[in-house]
Order: structure tokens, then C-alpha cells, then sequence
């Protein structure tokens, strides 16, 4: 019982903290003013990291429109994820085999072209880096049995080892979101002068990319952090309470 009370603070403890980074999100959300696209290059700074806000449409960068591998879905940005279904047999502590089932990821990867974000002061070119848009348009969910369509696609864009892994392939589950040109995309992030005019992830600041607004994102955040706060302090409250209550139980 000891454990399951410190697993409970634990938790609580974990959701706190969880509210708390949303929190202060929130707070660099509303502390960084929106400006133009195309006023991004009067605030850099060549000597330091400037935090900046735009919103506007998502457009092709300097390579062009990309287009998703396995869905062929134009867009400016892709993320595509191959996931495997395996079933094996394992062998307890008394010696008794049993059948299990589960899944490992065997491909993850995503584009790392610039994207541009224009509205009417102009355009300002966006890294994403590794970072997942909240919101991206999930374009496919296809699970396949053996060797289908999207298998042969896959290894034509290099994802080897499909069958990579612990005991059989039962299936592959195929996934893929995009961001499609014109999209309208919230970005929070800096700009530094001297790697040229373009929005970048900060060295320590929130970056964040969005098909949300940023009131809608605000608001959302807003009551997730309430959440968190409300149900991690019944968590650590409550736990100690019984603890100190019925500290034998």
C-alpha cells in the first residue's frame, strides 16, 4: 500500500508540473506581441535571439511543394509513421507460455524543408526542426496484412526493416499528416540575425506551430493546466491525508 500511495503523489506531483509548463506557455504567449510576416526582418537581431509571433497561410519555401510519400497529398509539410502489429509467445515465472500482442514504431521521419507563412505585410520562412504542428491533418490510416500497396511504397522511400522486431508481423498500420499550402498556422518562435530572417525554434523559449489560433489555443491550454492543477492536488492532498489518517492501511 506504502507504493501504490507514493505512485499516487507521484502522479499528482507529475500533473502539477504539467499544468505548470502549460502555464507559462500561456504566459509567453501573451507576453510576445503578433506582428507581420513580412515585419520579422525589422526585429532581428544579429547579436542576440529576438522572440516573435506571426500568423498566417502556410506556402511552399525555397524547394517548392512537397508532397506526401506515401499519400501523394500536396502540402508543405509530412510526417509519415509505419507502425508494426506482432504477436510472440513469452514464458512467465512459473514456467507457463502465454501468447501476447504489440506494436513497435518502424518508421518515423518528416519533412525538413522550410515552409514560408505570408499574410499582408509579406513572408517570413519557418524551420520546423523536429518539431510535431499541432493540428496537422492526419491524410492516412491504412492497415495492411502482408504485402500490400503501401508496403511497396514505403521501401521505395527507404523504410527497410518493416518486418523488423520482436516475434511475427500480424499487420503495418500506415499514418500520415500533413500541412496543406494556404493553411492558417499560429508560429511562436525567434529569429536570429545572424543564421538570416526566418523563425526558428528558440535556444529556450516556447516554439510552438499551431492550426489553432492563438485564442484558441490559449483557451485550450487554459483548461488543461486547470485540470491539472485541480486533479494533482487531490492526488498529493488526498494521498497524504489517508497516509497521515491511516498510515497502516
Amino acid at each position: 500500500m506504502t507504493i501504490f500511495r507514493i505512485i499516487l503523489i507521484v502522479v499528482g506531483l507529475g500533473l502539477i508540473a504539467w499544468a505548470a509548463y502549460l502555464t507559462h506557455r500561456r504566459r509567453v504567449m501573451a507576453a510576445t506581441p503578433t506582428i507581420g510576416a513580412g515585419d520579422v526582418a525589422a526585429v532581428a537581431d544579429r547579436d542576440r535571439e529576438v522572440r516573435v509571433e506571426v500568423e498566417g497561410a502556410a506556402d511552399p519555401g525555397p524547394a517548392g511543394p512537397l508532397t506526401a510519400p506515401l499519400s501523394g497529398t500536396p502540402c508543405v509539410w509530412h510526417r509519415t509513421v509505419i507502425t508494426r502489429s506482432y504477436r510472440k509467445w513469452e514464458t512467465d515465472d512459473e514456467g507457463k507460455r502465454r501468447e501476447v500482442t504489440g506494436t513497435n514504431v518502424v518508421h518515423d521521419r518528416h519533412s525538413t524543408e522550410p515552409f514560408t507563412i505570408v499574410d499582408v505585410s509579406g513572408q517570413v520562412p519557418v524551420y520546423a526542426g523536429d518539431l510535431r504542428p499541432d493540428g496537422a491533418e492526419r491524410v492516412l490510416s491504412e492497415r495492411e496484412h502482408g504485402r500490400g500497396p503501401f508496403a511497396g511504397r514505403a521501401k521505395s522511400i527507404g523504410a527497410s526493416g518493416l518486418g523488423s522486431g520482436p516475434g511475427t508481423t500480424e499487420s503495418h498500420l500506415f499514418e500520415e499528416w500533413v500541412i496543406r499550402p494556404g493553411t492558417n498556422l499560429y508560429v511562436l518562435g525567434a529569429v536570429r540575425g545572424s543564421e538570416g530572417v526566418a523563425i526558428r525554434k528558440p535556444r529556450s523559449s516556447p516554439f510552438i506551430i499551431s492550426t489553432r489560433g492563438e485564442e484558441h489555443l490559449s483557451s485550450s491550454m487554459r483548461t488543461q493546466s486547470i485540470v491539472g492543477y485541480a486533479l494533482g492536488a487531490i492526488a498529493v492532498i488526498g494521498t497524504i491525508v489517508w497516509w497521515v489518517l491511516a498510515p497502516g492501511a
